[in-house]
């Protein structure tokens, strides 16, 4: 119970301090859907507290846009989002082509396309595929490998990086 208060602070911290202050001291992100068109740019973390608020945001942003189903997603794959975004230097949104995927798309995608696993981890919404505007593709899996914080899968024919919050390990297609 104390944590859920914790968070409620955390939320209310976001909306009375300076905006200068909130960058300084809370995680922020930048990202698009590329198949809907929406965008959220935001903090979604204060110090180690994440901001349900936002989340609600964010999930709404990476929910399967072929069915409109979502899921709350690892607030680790923000975080790695978040790195690589840094890393990359980029102020552009991050381009989300997959984040979460309903069983049923999922299957769908197997059955039409090679490279989907059957108990992918973007069931869980612990996935994403995605690009960065204005990045070369490899230079975006080269920074999401070096933050060695889950797997990377490189599909330089389809132009996108696979990041999760699985085991630490790398593949390309």
């Amino acid at each position: 119970m104390v944590g859920a208060g914790l968070v409620g602070l955390s939320a209310l911290m976001v909306k009375v301090m300076p905006a200068s202050a909130r960058e300084t001291i809370g995680r922020s992100v930048s990202m698009k859907n590329l198949h809907t068109g929406e965008i959220y740019k935001g903090i979604y973390r204060v110090g180690g507290y994440y901001i349900p608020e936002e989340f609600e945001k964010i999930n709404t942003l990476m929910r399967d846009h072929r069915c409109g189903k979502k899921r709350a997603m690892d607030p680790k794959l923000i975080d790695i989002i978040a790195d690589i975004q840094k890393k990359c230097g980029c102020v552009e949104p991050v381009g989300i082509l997959s984040g979460y995927r309903s069983a049923e798309t999922n299957a769908m995608l197997r059955k039409n396309t090679s490279g989907v696993a059957k108990n992918s981890f973007h069931i869980k919404g612990q996935a994403a595929d995605i690009r960065l505007n204005g990045v070369r593709t490899k230079y975006l899996c080269t920074q999401a490998m070096n933050l060695k914080a889950g797997g990377v899968g490189y599909y330089p024919k389809s132009n996108f990086v696979h990041v999760d919050t699985g085991k630490v390990r790398h593949w390309s297609a």
